[in-house]
Order: C-alpha cells, then sequence, then structure tokens
C-alpha cells in the first residue's frame, strides 16, 4: 500500500519537477573557468529573509517541497495564465533556454514588443521578469502575485527594485512598476473574468525608494560562494515574510523545552537574546504578564500535568445532550473552481459527525464528496439530515469551522436558518487548552488537536497515511478535483479514517476531562 502512494506521489510531482528545475540557480564561468552562480531575484530575496537561506538556495539544497508547497506554486501559475490575458499582445518566452531567451528578450525590446517572462543579466545578477510593457517614455514592469493583498506584503517591493536595477543596467528606463494580484472579492459566476479577478496597484514610489540593491547583491554573492553556509542565530526572519524551510533543521540543537514555545513572542525573543535557551533555566521570580506562560514554566519545572478543575468543570456542565462532535475538512485554490466560491475560499469536501446520547451511546456519520462536481449542495443536504436541531453541537477550533459555515450560509442562502442556528449551538472544545486550564509539557506550548490528543489520551494519529488537514486537502484535491493520483479508492478511504479520528478524538477528550474532574 505504501508503495503504492510512493509512486502516484512521484508521478504527480514529476511535472513539478520539470518546472522547478527551471528555477534553479543558473550558472556561468568566470574568466578563470571557476563556475560562479548568477544571483537571481528568487536569491536575492532568501538573502533578504536570511544569508544561511541563501546559501541552501543557490546550491538547490532545500528540503523536498512538501505537497503543499507544490500546490502553492501550482496556483500562482494559474493566476498568471489570467494574468496574461489582459496583454493580449505579448510574446511569452518561458520555454526558451536562458541563453536564447536573453537574445529574444534583447530582440523583442529593440521591437518594442511586451514581453513575458523576459530574461537579463547584469555581470552576475540574473533575473527572469514575468512582463516587461513597453510605454511611450520607457517601459513597465509588472509582477504578478497570487496573493489577495498587496499593501502588506512588503517583500514585493525589493523583488521588483531587483528587477529595475537590472532592466535599467541593461539601457531599458523603467517608468512604472505594479503588483498584479488577485481581487478576494471575486465570486465566480460562469466563465472566469480576468478583468474582474485581477486587481492592479501602482508601486512605483515604494520601489524607486529602495537604494541598495547593489550593496545587498555584492553581499549575497559573497555570501553564495562561501565555502560552508554561514552560522546565524534563529530569529524573528525565521517567520518572515515566509517559515523558512530551513527553520526547523536551525532549531534541531534547541533543549527540548526550549522558551521559543511560551505564547508571548516578545518575551521569549527577550529571553532567547538574554542567552536563556531553556524554559527550566528561566528565572524563578521571573515575572510572565501571561499566565499561559506560567502554567507552561510550572508544568515544565516540574514535569507535570498542570489542570484547573474548576474551570474545566464549567466547561462541561456547557454541554447538552445530544452532544454532535463535528468536523470539515476543505481545500483552497487562488483562481476559484465552482460557481458561487472566491478565490482561496476554502471548500468543505468532507465532514465526520459522532453522536452521543445521554446514555453515552455513539453513532457515526460521515460524508466525502465524489469526484470532481461542487461538494457543497450535497454536504449541506446530508449535514442537515444528520445534525439534528437540539444538542451541543462540539469542535476543535470554532474559529475554522463557523468560517467555513458562514461561507456555506452566504452561498447557499435556503440554508441560512439551519447554518445559522447551528453555529449558535458550536462549543469549541479548543477553550480549555487555549487558556491553558490543561496543560501537559509534552504539548510543547501548543494547543492543536494533534497536540492535545496524544497529550491527554495517549492515542496520537502515527498509524494513519494521511495524519494531518493539509495533506488531507491535498490528497483529495489531487485525486478528486485535479485527478493528477490514481489510487482514489485507497485516498478516500484514508480520508475517512482520518477525519473520522478527529471527531472521534474529540469524544475521548471530553471522556477524560469528566474522569479528571470527577
Amino acid at each position: 500500500m505504501f508503495s503504492m502512494v510512493i509512486r502516484e506521489r512521484e508521478l504527480f510531482i514529476k511535472k513539478e519537477a520539470i518546472l522547478m528545475r527551471k528555477r534553479m540557480c543558473p550558472y556561468f564561468k568566470n574568466k578563470e573557468g571557476i563556475i560562479m552562480r548568477f544571483l537571481t531575484k528568487s536569491l536575492y530575496m532568501s538573502g533578504q529573509q536570511c544569508p544561511r537561506l541563501l546559501w541552501f538556495s543557490s546550491r538547490n539544497q532545500l528540503p523536498e517541497l512538501s505537497l503543499y508547497d507544490q500546490h502553492k506554486f501550482a496556483q500562482g501559475r494559474d493566476f498568471e495564465k489570467y494574468v496574461k490575458k489582459l496583454f493580449p499582445d505579448g510574446l511569452d518566452l518561458g520555454n526558451l533556454n536562458y541563453g536564447e531567451n536573453i537574445k529574444e528578450t534583447q530582440n523583442l525590446i529593440r521591437q518594442s514588443k511586451t514581453i513575458f517572462e523576459a530574461c537579463m543579466v547584469y555581470k552576475n545578477l540574473f533575473f527572469k521578469g514575468d512582463i516587461l510593457e513597453p510605454s511611450a517614455d520607457g517601459w513597465n514592469l509588472y509582477e504578478m502575485k497570487a496573493s489577495t493583498e498587496v499593501k502588506k506584503k512588503k517583500e514585493y517591493i525589493p523583488d521588483l527594485a531587483f528587477q529595475k536595477y537590472i532592466c535599467e543596467k541593461n539601457g531599458i528606463k523603467i517608468i512604472n512598476c505594479f503588483i498584479e494580484y488577485i481581487n478576494k472579492d471575486y465570486i465566480k459566476q460562469g466563465n472566469i473574468s480576468p478583468n474582474e479577478l485581477v486587481l492592479q496597484e501602482d508601486v512605483t514610489g515604494e520601489v524607486n525608494q529602495i537604494d541598495d540593491i547593489e550593496e545587498n547583491s555584492e553581499k549575497y554573492i559573497e555570501t553564495m560562494e562561501q565555502a560552508k553556509p554561514p552560522e546565524v542565530s534563529i530569529s524573528k526572519k525565521c517567520n518572515r515574510p515566509y517559515e523558512c524551510p530551513l527553520k526547523d533543521e536551525c532549531r534541531s540543537n534547541l533543549p527540548e523545552y526550549h522558551v521559543l514555545q511560551l505564547t508571548n513572542w516578545r518575551k521569549y525573543w527577550e529571553l532567547f537574546e538574554e542567552g536563556i535557551l531553556d524554559i527550566k533555566d528561566i528565572p524563578k521570580d521571573e515575572i510572565f504578564s501571561s499566565n499561559k506562560d506560567r502554567v507552561i514554566k510550572e508544568a515544565v519545572d516540574g514535569n507535570r500535568i498542570i489542570i484547573n478543575k474548576d474551570k474545566i468543570r464549567c466547561f462541561l456542565k456547557e454541554l447538552q445532550y445530544p452532544f454532535y462532535y463535528l468536523d470539515f475538512e476543505t481545500f483552497d485554490t487562488a483562481i476559484p473552481i465552482f460557481d458561487q466560491s472566491r478565490p482561496y475560499q476554502k471548500i468543505s469536501f468532507q465532514y465526520s459527525l459522532h453522536v452521543q446520547d445521554e446514555n453515552n451511546k455513539v453513532k457515526h456519520f460521515d460524508f466525502l464528496a465524489q469526484r470532481e462536481k461542487d461538494p457543497r449542495p450535497e454536504l449541506l443536504v446530508r449535514l442537515e439530515k444528520e445534525i439534528g436541531q437540539s444538542g451541543s453541537v462540539i469542535v476543535f477550533n470554532k474559529t475554522f469551522e463557523i468560517g467555513v459555515l458562514n461561507k456555506l450560509a452566504e452561498d447557499f442562502p435556503k440554508y441560512e436558518s439551519f447554518i445559522t442556528h447551528t453555529i449558535d449551538r458550536i462549543i469549541d472544545l479548543a477553550e480549555p487548552f487555549k487558556n491553558y486550564d490543561y496543560y501537559n509539557p509534552i504539548q510543547k506550548g501548543r494547543y492543536s488537536l494533534k497536540a492535545v490528543l496524544p497529550a491527554i489520551t495517549g492515542k496520537d494519529y502515527s498509524d494513519l497515511e494521511i495524519d494531518n488537514g493539509t495533506d488531507a486537502s491535498m490528497k483529495y484535491f489531487y485525486s478528486h478535483i485535479k485527478a493528477d493520483l490514481k489510487n482514489v479508492d485507497e485516498i478516500r478511504n484514508n480520508l475517512l479514517k482520518y477525519c473520522g479520528l478527529d471527531t472521534e478524538g474529540m469524544i475521548w477528550i471530553i471522556e477524560e476531562l469528566n474522569r479528571m474532574v470527577s
């Protein structure tokens, strides 16, 4: 079974591997015949985040892309197709090799043609731009981002500034810089309308304020040419602007219970910068602004579980039979697939529902959509029949479930009354753990279901082929919607097991909480 899954995954990523090779760091030989690496715009942005990330990226030595990472790249390419439709005269050079592309780019520039995927070099700097468009006084530079916002994405500006710098060193005057991004309010009705899907932001002013491209480039090239990766302390940049793929490796030498597991990020970075890495080494008289951090410290120091029985009793008293333990699985895409849906909207394709009565008798219902069609209408029909009109609807992390339900009510108004009534009955089982009314040191600062279940019951997801929501989403999408994975029956079976454990696990947690406070 496992070997079949591996083969299917290899077939799926074959296309991605071909595309990723095109993004690898190009090389050239200097006058001494020594192979040198070009600094590309993606490597430049890696350097902006961390020199260690830059070094490993330049050698294509990052960890293997996850299915989700590959999905994100695919969403970007899907968006690019619709942006290009807004430039009907554009000529695409994306399939040419680097040398051919550079020559053809110069040829098309002389003809004042709009170019997709134009390549240019200056010394040992290289970029492949998204769109280069002639204007009356020079050229416009466009960057395509499969994002629904620009204002908060400060990393987009140096990306464009790097491209502008290389263009102007090639004698190409850049007049305006734009970012093409996704209209989050776009609702699909029939064929996708590029004019409505794509929004544009003029960032010329911000780009023109960047004046350190040359200085940074020289520094980053020196880093790339080092024989060994630079030693860099972990910092806030491990998660900014994106979570670094080297994060786990760089943190592997931290103590088992380290200060970054605390909840107050300002406090844990303060302790880290003071050289205090282990929670046990935090002074006993340290003042914590958060009670949660005091609980974590107490639990680690005493190697014991902390339980606030009074708070847990109050929580359990809120529950009313019958109990409906509910969990959704969803996927999202940059370009909406189904009518009456939006970019990156979470489309629910599966749920698990365990129903427990006053006598502790349990029934299980589940739904897993079939292939290709919009799963939401059938899901709503089934859920309305199975969830009942009274009793607590127990979820883990109500923000997610309520968000899914609210979107369903918005998109399918005839179910609004039923959905509103269901939302009013929701109880969030995560609350006692978010509030640290229960804390086991093995949670390591986390309160997700995947952390809480083993901490309180000793059971986990390790025996499952699919053991997390991200993999569930990707396996469904690429087997049922895109049809890239062929072992559909096996994937469906694994999805049912995974989602079923999410709701059955909540039953076990409630049982353990009752036992603890009885």
